[in-house]
């Protein structure tokens, strides 16, 4: 029944992806929900729960008794001959051939095996915890590289906006400055330099749009989508706003240690690996069981199934003891090799808890960063156009020059992209630091 539900989860995850509606657009709630469906690395992990559960029913059936049936049906041909009893010839036996029956039912119950049962029980339960808390885990890095690749997209898009209203200016003051000159206002070495500006940003422009491209392609692939239909997005409402002020660092890595779900997995892994050393200790003690067994043999069919069971059958029943006294060190070096284990999950677990600590101080380090830059580019912004507007009634009344007027629309340029850059920085720290502290 469980391989039929993964063959059936597993045909519908690999049923090829369905492309947005023509003219529809993704959100960036649509592009995780997509992604959280289809993502491979989730799906891995939910895979390996579902076989940690079986080694959790695995573990508690050594504590369940054991029944065994083991039967025969024999067609056996027995041969002529005399026996001989004292010496003395008896009347000669002849050929026969007959079925023989035999059954055996044994039943088993263990006791005592130094442990071994309820550490390998407590083992595979933490081992379960630890896979389940990864799924968790893994839901978190699947919601944040959707949303890093989504911001990546616009990131892209709004470049591209930025940089054709840069070509669309330069082709105006190409215009511009051509008017002037056939006025007599210019030279034609003003003329020249304006084209080559035009051209110039025409190329970044087109280099821009090769760059959304790979950023679609990239975000379709994270989410499952076939990078070659179509893919829009709609830009979240609050991309215009200024990313929000960080937490203090230590009371963000406090959150983190406490809530992170792969420092969760790391530490039960740690527990699962401290009792599979309990249970290779086991191993120095004896094992102790009980034991009964019915069994029955007769060439009599009657006999084989009817009453009494006393007739031709063996009763048996007792105390199993089992003690390996020497079995070439095989025991120590599998304890050994058990602490060995644990000392390297403890290793992860303290690993682990020093990348979320840097993981959420960067991401506070960056959004921090990105709120002061996004308010800077803003008032930048401001100041660029107002000099561009500035250059171009001074080069209009013929005090200014196509280089002061070249120099603002630069000056411009590089301010719309700096903020169009710190608003997505800080928006990506946001995205990483829900991540870091676990939500």
């Amino acid at each position: 029944m469980l391989r039929a539900a993964l063959l059936a989860s597993s045909i519908a995850f690999a049923a090829p992806a369905q492309a947005p509606a023509p003219g529809g657009a993704l959100t960036i709630e649509r592009a995780t929900q997509i992604a959280l469906e289809r993502n491979y690395d989730l799906r891995r992990s939910e895979y390996q729960a579902l076989s940690a559960e079986q080694d959790l029913v695995i573990a508690r059936s050594a504590i369940l008794p054991l029944l065994d049936f083991n039967g025969s049906l024999q067609r056996v041909r027995q041969g002529a001959g005399t026996p001989i009893v004292g010496g003395v010839l008896l009347t000669p036996r002849p050929t026969e051939a007959f079925w023989a029956y035999r059954a055996t039912v044994t039943a088993s119950q263990l006791l005592f095996d130094g442990g071994k049962w309820w550490n390998n029980l407590a083992a595979a339960g933490a081992q379960l915890a630890s896979t389940q808390a990864s799924i968790d885990e893994q839901r978190l890095t699947t919601v944040y590289t959707v949303e890093q690749r989504f911001y990546e997209l616009v990131r892209a898009q709004r470049q591209l906006k930025v940089l054709g209203d840069a070509a669309q200016r330069s082709r105006d003051q190409a215009e511009f400055t051509q008017r002037l000159f056939e006025g007599g206002r210019a030279t034609q070495a003003d003329v020249y330099a304006a084209r080559a500006n035009r051209d110039n940003d025409e190329i970044i422009r087109l280099n821009q749009e090769r760059v959304v491209e790979f950023a679609r392609q990239d975000l379709a692939l994270t989410i499952g989508l076939d990078p070659a239909e179509p893919l829009a997005i709609v830009e979240p409402q609050q991309m215009q706003q200024e990313p929000e002020s960080p937490p203090p660092a230590g009371q963000a890595v406090e959150k983190a240690l406490a809530s992170r779900p792969s420092l969760k997995a790391f530490a039960y892994a740690a527990e699962s690996r401290r009792k599979s050393e309990d249970a290779a200790r086991g191993d120095y003690w004896p094992r102790i069981g009980l034991s009964a067994s019915f069994g029955r043999s007769t060439t009599d069919w009657q006999l084989f199934t009817g009453l009494p069971l006393g007739h031709d059958s063996t009763i048996s029943g007792g105390v199993d003891v089992t003690w390996n006294l020497f079995n070439g060190f095989f025991t120590k070096a599998n304890v050994e090799k058990a602490q060995v284990n644990v000392l390297l999950a403890q290793n992860d677990l303290i690993n682990g808890r020093r990348g979320v600590a840097s993981d959420v101080e960067r991401a506070v380090a960056q959004l921090g960063v990105a709120r002061q830059q996004a308010r800077i580019a803003t008032q930048s912004e401001q100041t660029a156009g107002e000099n561009l507007r500035l250059a171009r009634t001074r080069q209009r009344v013929g005090v200014g020059t196509q280089l002061e007027v070249r120099d603002a629309e630069l000056k411009l340029t590089q301010s719309e992209l700096a903020r169009a850059n710190a608003l997505v920085d800080g928006h990506e720290a946001e995205s990483a630091l829900r991540r870091a502290t676990g939500g």
